[in-house]
């Protein structure tokens, strides 16, 4: 996934994990609402529609604009939204939501059942919708009133659905701009209900939002005048801005640059708080050529030692051996990875298998490149012949997806909100993770049933991250770390440890 600093408000969703903070003591002095918040982001946004979005990076641009039906917070717990609640039925046939009562887009229509309806069917029929699949479990939508909504189910399915809903399937569109047929790829205009309305708007470039007239339904929103987001790849020269004093917030993930965030806290003279990735970078193989073997993948598995990537990311990229960060309410708290560090073990096992040739596809110029070639000297210690395979970032996953390459080494392991989710994209999905294992696919099966209660959940997933380790598709290595880098004015960035809207934070007048 991009690491983008706007499609923080999203990836620092995917927080959860470990966070930590250097500041100069936090902003102090009374808040400034006519204050303008200047934002830069690594990654450009290319609409600004909520069911056009393709990755991450494009949702933080607009969650200021469109509320969602659910968010998460710091804590990666679910919270309400335009939600208040949410329950499945005792046989898990519907999902009710009972929604706000205060709450108006902007255009003056009235946030209810029939918005919720209007925006589902959008999601599942327009052309190009991007949350389609998202919302296929839906089989129909009934206004139980004005304010409560029942989403039929397809049976046994869509316990993800309160999770998925704090991305932007749940952002909400005036049913009066989806009738009109209104350009929201380009100009969402009074269509959202958020605390911010779109001033000016340059495709990949730039993003102005304005405060929306009137008291937002979220007391904690729209604290500043305005929000000023520009795209600027480079993480350089988006640390010269906050230094320059012309930017007022961005983020880092590299480690060079989350180190010299560290040592900026330490001076007294900014803000920094550092929140480590739920996304896990480590090493995805498919069964193709020697990784047909079990004992190959096994013997690369033990091959790979996670402190040796954390020192080459200086320290940022703590070692992990779970699909899922501590604390997760699926995690088994004293699970052991089945394939801990031991080259003796690995060069034993590739001996056993009469010797052991992959391919490390990576994507060429992103930090997964200098990883590629600690993995390498690695595995050849272990035996291994391991070539490397650079290619196009924009073909990496894609392509792996697809089956084009023996092996990826990536950080595009997300796990979601809901493990039914993470098992539908990485395990049963299409990156295929239980290697088509029968065990691994009744459990998912079970275990995304509305009907349960967590905890029998919680347990048939324990058993599938389990098995699915033990498969070793996936060797999971270690969470990098996010720098959130402020001028020490900006308040509210604790809040932006879960998904989380820009729109929360607020300017001191100091």
């Amino acid at each position: 996934m991009a690491v983008s600093a706007v499609g923080s408000l999203a990836l620092v969703a995917c927080g959860g994990g470990g966070v930590s903070s250097t500041t100069a003591g936090g902003p102090t002095g009374e808040l400034d609402s006519a204050a303008v918040l200047r934002v830069t982001a690594s990654a450009p946004t290319r609409n600004l529609d909520p069911y056009l979005q393709t990755s991450y990076g494009g949702w933080g641009y607009i969650t200021p604009v469109f509320d969602r039906l659910t968010v998460v917070d710091g804590d990666g717990a679910l919270k309400p939204a335009l939600a208040e609640s949410w329950e499945f039925a005792p046989d898990g046939t519907y999902l009710e939501l009972r929604l706000r009562k205060d709450v108006t887009f902007h255009d003056g229509t009235p946030f209810d059942a029939a918005a919720v309806a209007a925006n589902i069917d959008r999601g599942k029929t327009m052309e190009g919708s991007t949350v389609t699949a998202a919302l296929s479990d839906i089989t129909g939508v009934e206004a139980v009133d004005d304010h409560t909504v029942r989403l039929m189910l397809v049976p046994g399915t869509g316990v993800e659905l309160p999770g998925v809903f704090t991305t932007n399937v749940g952002m909400m569109v005036s049913p009066r701009a989806i009738e009109s047929g209104a350009d929201l790829r380009n100009d969402p205009g009074t269509s959202g209900s958020g605390a911010f309305l779109v001033r000016e708007y340059i495709p990949e470039e730039s993003l102005s939002l304005t405060r929306a007239e009137g008291t937002n339904w979220d007391p904690e929103a729209g604290k500043v005048q305005a929000i000023e987001y520009e795209a600027i790849s480079d993480a350089s020269t988006r640390m010269n801005g906050i230094k320059t004093g012309a930017t007022d917030l961005t983020w880092v993930s590299s480690a060079n640059e989350v180190v010299e965030a560290q040592g900026l806290g330490q001076s007294g003279a900014f803000d920094v708080d550092e929140v480590r990735f739920r996304n896990v970078l480590g090493l995805y193989m498919r069964a193709q050529g020697d990784l047909a073997k079990p004992e190959v993948r096994q013997a690369v598995a033990t091959a790979i030692d996670p402190e040796a990537i954390n020192a080459l990311f200086s320290g940022t990229c703590t070692p992990s051996r779970q699909l899922y960060p501590a604390g997760s309410w699926s995690v088994d708290e004293s699970y052991v990875y089945p394939y801990t560090y031991d080259v003796d073990k690995a060069r034993s096992l590739v001996e056993s298998a009469g010797g052991a040739q992959i391919t490390l596809t990576f994507a060429a110029g992103t930090n997964t490149e200098k990883s590629a070639n600690v993995l390498q000297s690695a595995l050849t210690d272990a035996g291994i012949t391991a070539e490397l395979d650079p290619v196009p970032n924009v073909q990496n996953e894609p392509r792996y997806i697809a089956g084009d390459f023996q092996s990826m080494v990536a950080n595009s392991f997300s796990p979601k909100v809901d493990p039914a989710e993470t098992v539908n994209t990485f395990v049963t999905g299409p990156y295929d993770l239980s290697n088509g294992n029968a065990e691994i696919e009744d459990l998912a099966t079970k275990a995304a049933d509305p009907a349960l209660s967590e905890e029998e959940r919680a347990a048939l997933y324990q058993q599938i991250w389990d098995l699915t380790l033990q498969e070793a598709m996936f060797v999971p290595i270690c969470n990098q770390t996010n720098a959130s880098v402020s001028n020490g004015k900006v308040t509210g960035l604790d809040d932006m440890r879960g998904w989380i809207s820009a729109s929360s934070m607020c300017v001191t007048s100091e």
